[in-house]
């Protein structure tokens, strides 16, 4: 099983993107609608690779700690992390400056628009190398 962790203030959208990847399977997902809780979250288990994540999803718009803010911070926490994560901005945002900010982030692996869909989560399966996934059941996820 991989761990994922979504990070988005909408309850919608979490809900969408908990019940895609329930669906699809080979995931398990902690969610949070406040990214300064999800980073709380890592930085407690920096060193307990069973319980970071695989694949992050950030929402870049969010009240309080912006996913901006969210990805400063997880930058500078780097290093003390022990295991490689899938970061993956996903946002309702077509503001091509979003687009290009998000080039200075070395880490990230990807831009999605939302909501996530079962050919974007096949896609992210792909480039993050998960071969367990579901497709059959994933691409028949209605949203």
């Amino acid at each position: 099983m991989y761990n994922a962790l979504i990070i988005d203030d909408d309850p919608i959208q979490l809900r969408i993107a908990e019940m895609l990847l329930k669906k699809c399977g080979s995931f398990n997902s902690t969610s949070y609608q406040n990214a300064g809780h999800a980073l709380d979250h890592l930085k407690t288990h920096l060193q307990n690779e069973s319980i970071l994540p695989d694949v992050i999803f950030i929402d870049l718009h969010m009240p309080e700690l912006n996913g901006w803010d969210f990805l400063n911070t997880y930058e500078n926490l780097l290093p003390d992390i022990s295991k490689s994560i899938n970061v993956f901005i996903v946002t309702s945002s077509i503001d091509l400056h979003d687009q290009k900010r998000s080039n200075d982030y070395p880490f990230l692996k990807g831009f999605i628009t939302k909501p996530i869909t079962p050919e974007g989560l096949n896609e992210i399966a792909n480039h993050v190398n998960i071969s367990q996934l579901n497709k059959t059941s994933c691409s028949s996820v209605s949203h």
